[in-house]
This record gives structure tokens, C-alpha cells and sequence, in this order.
């Protein structure tokens, strides 16, 4: 029996769904399971047994994009859908796959609420509405009481092998436990400042390393400092260096956002600063969350843009200068 699944973005919310996604494909072996996703996350899910398909949605040209992967859908013909995004776009594109049972979000917990008048079939209402939480409860329609699995992605030993040469390219040892900083865009409020990362390393005993992604190409720390670039479409050098920190026994610490996701994904020990969101709705799931000791009243908001008159301060902290909130289930 073929069943879709549809997460096209963004990139932490479709790692948050892959647990419970794995969780189902052990208690169903009937289902072949085909992941909808957004091309450029498409790569993340190569290595997973458990997935039949990965299908690759182009945004661009957006209608044109749009129609060509109903057509694919209709071809494939499903015989169930599930969608784990709640809006429109999803909605429709399990509307066009012809699938006679088309699950969801109830409505309530949707995106976009209206979007559910696609769909013939909802979830109760899950305990929260974590990415995480919600794929459990719509998978659960298909087989009740899934376990609890942490969201699991996997690389080659070649590209592991590729990662350990470029982390010795910048003065690492591979097989030794190191800790990896990620960085992220200072325009974004829920980046990790530049100044409260420099109070963390002071701190560190485990070699250091700051990761820069696509997002943080002008990103710069204090000469001397060790940096680890990852490229636009470099995703599974992403999943390779979070196996390697993995089994030396290091640990990331990082924002909430999706480089950190994938990190905590890939298995390695991982901290997640947590700002302006609520860690209970956003964190990845199983990592350990933290919060300023001397957090602002207005956190959480989950703002595009910092109301705060000096900034998003919510986020300036190291480890020292945290509330350790726990573990993300």
C-alpha cells in the first residue's frame, strides 16, 4: 500500500517528523513510504531504509513547479496521504495525488486552517503543537500507540570520511571529542551572538570549532579562530559531521534553528539555545534545551524581528549563564 507523506519545509520541522515516520514504518512494513520535500532538503533523507521514494518538489517556477508535482503525484496514485505541514500548498498536493484518504492537523492546529477543507481525515488534537508531537498523532491514525523514536539520519563512511578531512584541514582532530558553536545570521533574533559564543569557548576544554553555514558566508570570529564552512547544498556534510561528533563523545551547542536540528539528528550530544521560542514547540526533540538565567518577560514570542528596545538580549548567554530547561520530549 503507497503512502505519501508531505513535509516540504522547513528544514528543523522536517527532521522533527522523521521519528515518528520511522516509528510507523517498523509497526507497518505493508506501507512503502513515499517523503515529499522541497528539493533543496531532498538529499537529507538519503540512507533512510525505511523510505521508498524521496520527491523532490521544485518551488520554481512556482505554478508551473506546483502542477508538475500533482502530475507525479497522480501517477504515483497513493492510497493514503498525510499532511505534516497544514497549509495550502501541502493540502492541495495531496488533494492532486488522488489519494482517497488524505489525513491532517486538525484544523486548529493548522497553518492555515481553511486549507483542512482538503483533507477527509484529522488527527485529535495533539499534546502540543510540536512538529514532533503532531506527526505522531497523524501517524498514530495508522497504527496506534507509535513509539517515541528521536528523528535518526544517516551518512556513508565515505562522507564521513570526507567530513574528518576537512575538520583536519582546519587543525581538528577527528578522532578526538571536540565541540561544535554553530553559528548563525545576526539578523535572525534567534541567533547566538558572536559575543556570547567568545564567552563559551573561553570555558571549553574540547577543541573548538565554529560552524558557518550558506546563511553565514561574511560570518567572522576573532582570528585564530578554528571555522568549518558548509557550502549552499552541502546538507549531508551536515549529517556526516554530526555522526563524527557522535562517536567521539563531543557536543554541539547551537540556536534553535535547522542546522542544530540536523546536528541533534545525526546523534551527536546537543544543547539547544532557546531565545524568543518556546523549546516545548520548536526544539529538536530528545536534545537538552537552556535559557538566560536573566531571560526578558517577553520571551517567548517568536517575532520575525526583535521588539526588545536593546535587541534580542534574550539570546546572549553561554552555557554558565543559563537555566538548563531539560530534555525536549
Amino acid at each position: 500500500m503507497k503512502l505519501l507523506l508531505v513535509r516540504l519545509s522547513a528544514l528543523g520541522d522536517l527532521v522533527h517528523c522523521l521519528g515518528a515516520a520511522e516509528a510507523l514504518a517498523r509497526a507497518r512494513p505493508d506501507l512503502e513510504m513515499h517523503f515529499l520535500v522541497q528539493s533543496e532538503f531532498a538529499d537529507l533523507l538519503q540512507g533512510l531504509e525505511y523510505i521508498h521514494n524521496v520527491i523532490p518538489h521544485q518551488r520554481r517556477p512556482a505554478l508551473r513547479g506546483y502542477l508538475r508535482t500533482g502530475r507525479r503525484l497522480r501517477q504515483l496514485a497513493p492510497e493514503i496521504a498525510v499532511d505534516l505541514q497544514g497549509n495550502w500548498k501541502s493540502a492541495g498536493l495531496l488533494r492532486l495525488s488522488g489519494a482517497p484518504r488524505r489525513i491532517g492537523a486538525p484544523p486548529t492546529e493548522r497553518r492555515e486552517r481553511s486549507s483542512s477543507w482538503l483533507l477527509n481525515e484529522f488527527s485529535a488534537k495533539s499534546e502540543r503543537a510540536h512538529p514532533y508531537k503532531q506527526a505522531q498523532a497523524m501517524l498514530g491514525l495508522l497504527s496506534p500507540n507509535l513509539p517515541a523514536l528521536p528523528p535518526r539520519l544517516q551518512a556513508s563512511e565515505a562522507e564521513i570520511a570526507g567530513e574528518a578531512a576537512a575538520l583536519v584541514g582546519i587543525g581538528i582532530d577527528p578522532n578526538r571529542a571536540f565541540r561544535i558553536l554553530v553559528a548563525s545570521d545576526a539578523s535572525d533574533p534567534r541567533a547566538w551572538p558572536a559575543s556570547a559564543m567568545q564567552r563559551e569557548a573561553q570555558d571549553s576544554a574540547m577543541p573548538l570549532v565554529y560552524l558557518r553555514g550558506p546563511a553565514e558566508s561574511s560570518w567572522e570570529m576573532e582570528d585564530g579562530s578554528r571555522i568549518l564552512t558548509h557550502a549552499p547544498g552541502e546538507l549531508r556534510r551536515l549529517v556526516a559531521l554530526a555522526i563524527l561528533v557522535a562517536r567521539v563523545g563531543g557536543e554541539v551547542l547551537g540556536p534553535d534553528r535547522g542546522a542544530t536540528h540536523v546536528l541533534a539528528a545525526g546523534g551527536a550530544e546537543t544543547l539547544v539555545f532557546c531565545g524568543p521560542q518556546d523549546p516545548r514547540l520548536t526544539a529538536p526533540p530528545f536534545a537538552m534545551a537552556l535559557r538566560a538565567q536573566q531571560a526578558p518577560d517577553c520571551v517567548p514570542c517568536r517575532k520575525r524581528v526583535c521588539q526588545h528596545p536593546e535587541g534580542p538580549v534574550c539570546m546572549n548567554f553561554s552555557r554558565a549563564e543559563a537555566e538548563l530547561l531539560g530534555q525536549v520530549k
